[in-house]
């Protein structure tokens, strides 16, 4: 049982976080991304684009309820009484403690992030405001039912900051992913030559993604600084080096977004730019996503002290 509990919270944590950064992906996508208006008649409209990802924000918001219902799988094996009904624990779970208010909370905001979702995908203009605030809300349930929601005094910054740093995170890796796929897609389906949408994509992704990686590194720090007892921690405890691994992984991310940057967005316009900078921040991409499954191990280790 101990092993069943652990495997399925490290997959119900990276569900969670996975379609977390994904949905806020879409949303910054759509906001902050997406052009108003393509400078060429061989690109797809940028209605056409809003349409695509609002097909993807639509898987997304489904795999959130998913991973929401696997969250629950695995609180449920960690509170169980042997001695209890797995019916009696479950409802006791879910109505009579505060994790089951704020899961409720949750699963009820995710049913209308996806349902949100689905009116976007329809070209309605509303659907995208109900999906992007409940996709904001949500950025919130893993410091609600995390270790930001047991620091003290300081429990509201830390769940202010915790917040933020997933929105930071979604809006980095999740604006990439939707960069990469929509590149992937009219790569696809394109018939009047090579064309690329990443010079009309990257600048504003990368505008964007220069403010959130200065929050997460922000909120990082702190998230340290509250966790952590003394930098001998980061080595000396479970919590700590799975935290070395992480910001380990995180830097080498970094230099390959400073690398894309600083010398590979510059050539978009050049023949094989577009190629070089796909195949480096696929790179990027995939190291993003193993410390998304790095994070699911974390928030489920305690800090040190804890």
């Amino acid at each position: 049982m101990p092993l069943l509990t652990a495997a399925v919270g490290w997959l119900a944590g990276g569900l969670l976080f996975v379609g977390l950064i994904l949905s806020i992906g879409v949303v910054a996508a759509r906001w902050l991304i997406l052009p108003g208006e393509v400078g060429s008649d061989d690109l797809p409209s940028p209605s056409r684009l809003t349409t695509d990802i609002a097909r993807i924000g639509r898987t997304a918001g489904a795999l959130l309820a998913m991973a929401l219902a696997l969250v629950l799988v695995r609180q449920l094996l960690e509170f169980h009484d042997p001695f209890a009904s797995w019916g009696g624990d479950a409802r006791l779970l879910v109505f009579g403690t505060p994790w089951g208010t704020s899961w409720l909370w949750a699963a009820a905001v995710s049913l209308v992030a996806f349902g949100g979702f689905r009116l976007a995908a329809t070209g309605r203009g509303t659907g995208w405001w109900v999906a992007s605030a409940a996709i904001l809300a949500l950025g919130a349930f893993p410091a609600f039912t995390g270790h930001a929601s047991g620091t003290g005094g300081l429990r509201p910054v830390t769940l202010i900051a915790d917040t933020l740093h997933v929105w930071a995170a979604g809006g980095w890796i999740g604006g990439l992913t939707l960069v990469l796929i929509l590149e992937r897609r009219w790569r696809r389906e394109a018939t009047l030559g090579p064309g690329s949408l990443l010079p009309t994509l990257v600048p504003a992704f990368s505008r964007l993604a220069m403010v959130c990686v200065g929050l997460l590194i922000a909120t990082g720090l702190f998230a340290s600084w509250i966790h952590l007892p003394d930098v001998a921690a980061l080595w000396s405890s479970r919590y700590g080096r799975i935290l070395t691994a992480k910001l380990l992984l995180v830097g080498f991310v970094l230099a390959l977004g400073a690398l894309n940057w600083r010398r590979l967005k510059p050539r978009l316009g050049e023949p094989g730019g577009s190629d070089d900078l796909r195949r480096s921040a696929a790179v990027e991409l995939l190291v993003a996503y193993v410390v998304i499954g790095v994070t699911a191990a974390l928030v489920r280790t305690s800090p040190p002290g804890h």
